[in-house]
């Protein structure tokens, strides 16, 4: 069964029902990656016909699509990730980049059958990272992260200076590849923020 598949099943027995979106990339990243970027799930109240759903064929939806009204790749988190890619020296179609869980919702809160998709994108992405293979996954967001890491079988998870008050990020290593656990983007600016400059290069080194 392909990934299309098994996300079209597991979203109708979930009970949402605002749509679902798996890759921000294109599908050929799912063959192998040297870069991750991983969310927690999509967010909105509505689909947005204009963006792909499985996966974006050509770019990287962090550059190439119109999010809020605003110009392509001007969206506040499409610049911090397109921030982030830039640090970590990739080009933004050749990133592996997905939702934990595919389903949007609103908020996290608001998604059906939480406890059920979670455990729904758990496999998923195991099976996506067994093929992929990336030496670095970044993850967004506290949650993403705790469950990406144990996912891993992450044994230590190290605290890590953001730049922002007390909002830290998270380092771990895993058969001798890399987890960075960043705060949500879209409300943490620290990729293009001076005061974190120094910390993210101390996360990344």
């Amino acid at each position: 069964m392909n990934f299309r598949e098994q996300i079209e099943q597991a979203y109708q027995r979930s009970g949402n029902d605002l749509g679902w979106r798996f890759l921000y990339s294109p599908s050929t990243t799912l063959a192998g990656a040297r870069v991750a970027f991983i969310g927690l799930n999509p967010g909105g109240s509505k689909e947005d016909w204009a963006h792909a759903k499985y996966a974006v064929e050509h770019g990287s939806a962090y550059s190439r699509e119109s999010w809020a009204r605003n110009a392509p790749g001007d969206h506040k988190l499409q610049k911090q990730v397109l921030a982030l890619f830039k640090r970590l020296d990739v080009e933004p179609e050749t990133v592996l980049a997905g939702n934990l869980v595919p389903f949007r919702s609103p908020n996290w809160r608001s998604l059906r059958s939480r406890a059920l998709s979670i455990q729904f994108g758990k496999e998923l992405w195991a099976e996506v990272l067994s093929v992929s293979k990336p030496s670095v996954i970044v993850t967004m967001g506290t949650v993403t992260t705790k469950i990406l890491s144990e996912m891993l079988k992450i044994d230590r998870l190290e605290k890590c200076p953001s730049g922002w008050g007390r909002v830290s990020a998270y380092r771990g290593e895993f058969e001798g590849r890399r987890l960075v656990g960043l705060p949500h983007l879209s409300r943490y600016g620290i990729m293009t923020r001076p005061e974190s400059s120094a910390h993210m290069d101390s996360l990344f080194s």
